[in-house]
């Protein structure tokens, strides 16, 4: 069982966005830590640029700052040997930690896993569960392996219940809530010699990739429970279900259409259509879409072209259908040749 620690530790902050200001705070509010360096990498848009933030809060308190996205170089090893680090917390870092520098803090490093490890390893976690229709996901914090990603030991770990309405965007906010109070949580667990890591079992990992943009376009072959699924998934703070279509009241402009919400219901009769045929319902007061499985999905919020509009204003027609044909798309590749 480990040990209380009774002495002030200095604990290393490496990390980005909204959650890692929230750490660092939390750090630095702490009797108990010292904070020796500040160090950020590069701001992506899921995550918030919050760099002047940690620069400030760096200067307010005396401590040094730095920008790297080559922190595995001998150069850092060298610098961070020099603190005589305890722990060292890497929120939200870019990139995989190598050995030497893991070993420069007596601890170890600290990450916060948007997963319930050894599930759920990787990219896009949140997005893959909900696609998965797992009725949890979940926050692990552990101890970092050496050249592996979310691999080490778990110290603190808490699940999120879903179901078939969980989005994106409630899972991220979850995780961007509790999850930096669970990492805050987990050291002082530390601290107090309470925590009791837990080999992650390799054999029950699963491993997730990169989810792109170009993977919210939709399939209207596919069902309506699939199509909903994707919606949720894509959506905020991600750029949104999607789907071009030929605008059949603008001499067919080719437009995009995303999708921010929409439900599922059943034709109140039998009835004949393609996938992806547009359906005015209630007198145009509703507004919905073919798929696969002869379902409809009611558009709710919708984009067209980037700009907000209720389906009821845009669409006036049941001749518009989404997806893009062959013959349009040579239509519109002879148009920009001439």
């Amino acid at each position: 069982m480990p040990e209380k620690i009774d002495k002030k530790i200095r604990v290393a902050f490496l990390g980005r966005g909204s959650l890692g200001l929230f750490v660092l705070n939390g750090l630095l509010n702490n009797p108990r830590i010292e904070v020796p360096v500040i160090i950020v990498c590069a701001a992506s848009p899921e995550v918030g640029d919050e760099e002047q933030a940690f620069e400030k809060l760096a200067n307010d308190h005396g401590i040094p700052f730095y920008r790297t996205n080559r922190v595995n170089s001998q150069e850092w090893v060298d610098r961070l040997n020099d603190m005589s680090l305890d722990l060292a917390v890497a929120m939200l870092w870019l990139y995989t930690l190598q050995a030497p520098v893991l070993s420069t803090a007596r601890i170890g490093f600290l990450n916060l896993h948007g997963g319930m490890l050894p599930r759920y390893r990787g990219n896009a976690c949140s997005n893959w569960a909900i696609l998965n229709r797992e009725t949890e996901q979940g926050l692990s914090v552990h101890l970092m392996d050496p050249g592996k990603l979310d691999s080490g030991p778990v110290i603190l770990q808490e699940p999120i219940p879903m179901d078939d309405t969980t989005t994106i965007k409630y899972l991220m906010d979850h995780i961007m809530s509790r999850g930096g109070e669970m990492v805050l949580d987990a050291i002082n667990l530390i601290l107090d010699g309470r925590h009791t890591p837990v080999q992650q079992d390799e054999t029950k990992a699963l491993r997730c990739y990169p989810r792109l943009p170009r993977d919210g376009e939709i399939d209207w072959s596919r069902s309506a429970d699939d199509i909903e699924c994707l919606i949720r998934v894509a959506g905020d703070p991600y750029p949104g279900a999607y789907s071009y279509f030929a605008d059949i009241k603008d001499k067919m402009a080719i437009k995009k259409l995303t999708i921010l919400s929409a439900s599922i219901e059943k034709h109140d009769t039998d009835f004949c259509a393609v996938p992806g045929h547009v359906l005015k319902l209630d007198n145009g007061k509703k507004w919905a879409v073919v798929c696969g499985d002869m379902k409809l999905l009611i558009l709710r919020d919708i984009k067209i072209d980037g700009q907000s509009i209720s389906p009821a204003d845009y669409f006036k027609t049941i001749r518009q259908r989404l997806g893009l044909d062959t013959e349009t798309l040579l239509n519109e590749i002879r148009k920009h040749r001439t």
